[in-house]
């Protein structure tokens, strides 16, 4: 199956530096995607920006999905051919 599959779960967290990003649950992993809002832009939107943020992330991960890439599996390098 390509794409996201239902059994994984993907969770919406604050970096210690204040980006958001988005990340497997279940993993401790580097984040897929990062947004970073500026200060100033924080200011204006308020507490909004978590709202702004999880639209862009989802958006992201959805384009991802559409490309048909897998995203809960390890890329194998691909085996050296057997010369006989």
């Amino acid at each position: 199956m390509s794409g996201l599959t239902s059994e994984m779960v993907l969770e919406i967290i604050e970096l210690e530096n204040g980006e958001l990003a988005i990340r497997n649950a279940d993993s401790d992993d580097e984040p897929m995607i990062k947004v970073n809002f500026s200060e100033e832009l924080r200011d204006k939107l308020s507490g909004e920006y978590l709202d702004v943020a999880r639209v862009m992330l989802t958006a992201g991960i959805q384009m991802v999905a559409e490309t048909g890439l897998e995203l809960n599996e390890k890329e194998e390098p691909e085996p050296e051919p057997t010369i006989h």
